[in-house]
């Protein structure tokens, strides 16, 4: 078993407003071709979602309009195991979110480090699901993803060749649809 993590904003997910950001918690949508992608990997694979919601600590969201938009994004992608946010720009605090619960993770070793680049939601998960670097890879949009991907010391892969290494089956679907 591997772990994958993604990055969501700009990889897997867009507001489905067109906005820079997302104006309530279902204004999101599926970047085409990200839920199959996501698909490939669910039979081998623990599967994360990474994100910093620096929306929370610039006042564009409430933390709890965040916690709500994480979990439409696990209902988006059943893939996903869970979803770990950095709502503040010190890094100083990340939480868990899962189906039903929300789990506080800002007292560890990794506090200040949490948000990209910064590695510790990245480290945080492989302890969490007793992965090694490995045996991790991380997929992402910006370069504080391939920054955090390097400083966890796990492979990065850029969400665009991502989606472009699973065209084929991406295609596929679609033409099943």
């Amino acid at each position: 078993m591997s772990l994958l993590l993604v990055d969501l904003d700009g990889t897997i997910r867009k507001p489905l407003s067109g906005q820079q950001y997302f104006l309530h918690p279902e204004d999101q949508e599926i970047i085409v071709g990200a839920d199959v992608a996501l698909s490939t990997y669910k039979d081998d694979s623990i599967i994360v979602g990474i994100t910093n919601q620096g929306g929370v600590a610039a006042g564009h969201k409430s933390f709890q309009e965040c916690i709500q938009e994480q979990q439409y994004t696990l209902e988006l992608f059943p893939e996903l195991r869970e979803i770990y946010f950095c709502p503040d720009f010190e890094g100083r605090k990340c939480f868990r979110i899962t189906r039903h619960n929300v789990h506080n993770h800002s007292k560890t070793k990794w506090s200040g480090h949490y948000r990209k680049p910064g590695a510790g939601m990245l480290q945080l998960a492989m302890v969490r699901h007793k992965q090694i670097p490995e045996n991790t890879c991380y997929v992402g949009d910006r370069s504080e993803d391939e920054t955090a991907a390097r400083r966890a010391g796990i492979r990065f892969q850029w969400a665009a060749n991502w989606l472009e290494q699973h065209q084929g089956i991406i295609a596929q679907v679609a033409d099943v649809q």
